[in-house]
């Protein structure tokens, strides 16, 4: 296999780059012919980032001094794969458990719902500067209408209940 072609965008690691992020995706993926008559992996692939990038700026860099965040696109075969990366604090979202569904809570369904959506999330450090996240998701087959003829209540409770994986 060649090298991917990645699409990247650099932005301030600050909640007001959440729009030009999830802009930067949803152009990205429209252009992907397997995503671009389906508005529901459309959806969730946004989702797992936007997820993953509100992490990064809450968590990574002191408020006060936000730094840098890269989102870089790519078809890789059968899937898409996005990179994160940024040189905030060092954090691992793949060791941290998953929430009790049982149980209200306020936050900390982020990390759950990139799981559930991506096929593949997995973290490392790029030398001691780097933090890299990677998502992976593979290429719908058979994809139609757009969002399955569920809407988005249905798609929400396939996601909870883990069904999503199976697509």
């Amino acid at each position: 296999m060649g090298r991917k072609r990645r699409t990247c965008e650099w932005v301030k690691a600050e909640g007001t780059s959440l729009t030009e992020i999830s802009r930067f995706v949803q152009d990205w993926l429209s252009h992907q012919e397997v995503y671009r008559d389906s508005r529901k992996e459309r959806y969730l692939v946004e989702l797992a980032v936007i997820e993953a990038c509100t992490n990064i700026i809450r968590y990574a860099y002191p408020a006060s001094s936000p730094g840098n965040l890269g989102v870089c696109l790519a078809r890789a075969g059968d899937s898409i794969e996005i990179l994160l990366l940024d040189e905030g604090a060092p954090f691992d979202p793949t060791g941290v458990r998953p929430p009790d569904l049982h149980q209200s809570q306020e936050g900390g369904y982020g990390i759950f719902l990139m799981r559930r959506i991506m096929d593949s999330v997995t973290y490392g450090r790029r030398g001691s500067r780097w933090n890299c996240l990677r998502l992976v998701r593979e290429v719908p087959r058979g994809t139609v209408d757009g969002n399955g003829g569920e809407g988005l209540e249905g798609l929400r409770k396939r996601i909870v209940s883990g069904k999503e994986k199976g697509r």
